[in-house]
């Protein structure tokens, strides 16, 4: 910024200079002309009244005399008043300038002179003014550079406190008050900002905690119970209880990821995990409810001995796979599929949708009356906060990719 300013501060003074020098060269030059033709009009005049007697009674005029009152380099004419010479002394040629007056006895007294004195007085002047302009510019870059230095500085300073505060971190110091008005009212504003922020995101964070530890104490007390009912002499019971235990206890590990996510972590909890093996896990969950809409769930898997692990967060996959059977069961229409191949799981059902309501969705429109609901959007960030990515790849019928990364490819 600094040298921006320098640079165009010394562009506007070169640019007010040269559409300047025009009227100012021509006022020097008629100047110049002016102040010669005074001096010579100011020697004829000394002439008239110093051969005044000669010039009254007619005598001769003593050249001699006229000589010794001629400056060096002019040239003389004293004329009657019929034109005849009466006098003449010193000698030029070239281009002339001349003074005339009238002297007495209706005598005319002209001095002449080289113009070349008035191109040596006036470059002599031009030369002057050509310094004093560059001078007038080198000081301009100056106290350009001086105003920059002090503007610069404090708004460096900001955009690096600015981009610390956009990180997070909220202890980043501010620059002093520079004196500007204009940059201590942004500074005043990014403090106030800070403040905010920080204090909403502590509340955010402590109601993030408390909440976290009522439904852990809950889910802890849930699964006491059903600890109780694995006991139980049906065998049927037994076994939907241990199901129910297996929920609760993923439940509970997702709980934990998703504190984590918003207490700012993000890949500690990766580890290789199987889609695959997931992707069966929440089949089971969802089946009863699709059962119940008199809907299909069905899982396939490419072919392989070796499944492709991913580098994931399980219970940010799991999250992401209830999400998108949640979103195909509510919004969706016919028979739904789950198909895991490599790194890929895609859930897509028989329904269609607009690409561009589903993009804006991505977004993390607030609607909650939209066709598809916010749902998405946290399966879009819970997908970045683990390294992948959730994307509609094809809108009729309606399927939804999710694609992580390879467990290898970190390792590599």
């Amino acid at each position: 910024m600094r040298k921006r300013l320098v640079r165009n501060t010394i562009l506007v003074s070169v640019m007010v200079l040269v559409v300047l020098a025009t009227p100012v060269i021509l006022l020097l030059q008629q100047a110049t002309q002016d102040e010669l033709r005074g001096r010579l009009a100011a020697q004829a005049t000394s002439m008239s009244a110093t051969l005044a007697e000669p010039l009254l009674s007619g005598q001769p005029i003593d050249q001699a005399r006229l000589v010794d009152l001629l400056a060096a380099g002019d040239h003389v004419e004293i004329r009657a008043r019929n034109g005849d010479l009466l006098a003449t002394a010193g000698s030029v040629t070239g281009d002339l300038i001349h003074a005339t007056v009238a002297g007495p006895a209706d005598t005319r007294i002209d001095v002449s002179t080289n113009r070349a004195d008035v191109r040596r007085r006036f470059n002599g002047q031009l030369s002057l003014l050509g310094v004093l302009a560059a001078g007038g510019v080198l000081l301009a870059a100056v106290l350009a550079s001086i105003f920059g230095a002090r503007v610069s500085r404090p708004l460096e300073q900001l955009s690096s406190s600015a981009a610390r505060l956009g990180a997070g971190d909220f202890s980043a110091a501010l620059p002093p008050i520079s004196g500007i008005r204009e940059i201590d009212d942004i500074r005043t504003s990014l403090e106030s900002s800070a403040m905010r922020l920080d204090h909403t995101l502590n509340s955010e964070r402590s109601f993030i905690a408390d909440a976290s530890h009522q439904l852990r104490t809950g889910l802890t007390g849930i699964s006491l119970q059903i600890e109780l009912l694995a006991s139980h002499p049906d065998p049927a019971v037994r076994t939907d209880a241990l199901h129910a235990l297996e929920q609760t206890d993923r439940l509970t590990a997702t709980l934990d990821e998703l504190l984590d996510l918003a207490r700012g972590g993000r890949g500690r909890l990766r580890v290789p995990v199987a889609l695959e093996h997931i992707a069966q896990q929440h089949r089971v969950d969802w089946m009863p409810r699709y059962q119940q809409h008199r809907r299909s769930l069905t899982l396939s898997a490419a072919a392989s001995d070796q499944p492709t692990p991913v580098l994931a967060t399980p219970g940010f996959v799991g999250q992401i796979i209830d999400l998108l059977l949640d979103n195909a069961l509510r919004h969706g229409t016919g028979d739904v599929d789950i198909t895991v191949s490599g790194r890929q799981l895609r859930v897509n059902d028989q329904g269609s949708v607009n690409a561009d309501h589903i993009a804006t969705k991505f977004l993390g429109s607030d609607d909650p009356v939209s066709l598809h609901g916010r749902g998405l959007a946290l399966a879009r960030r819970l997908a970045q906060a683990d390294g992948g990515r959730v994307e509609l790849t094809s809108s009729s019928p309606t399927t939804f990719t999710l694609t992580l990364q390879a467990a290898h490819d970190s390792q590599g």
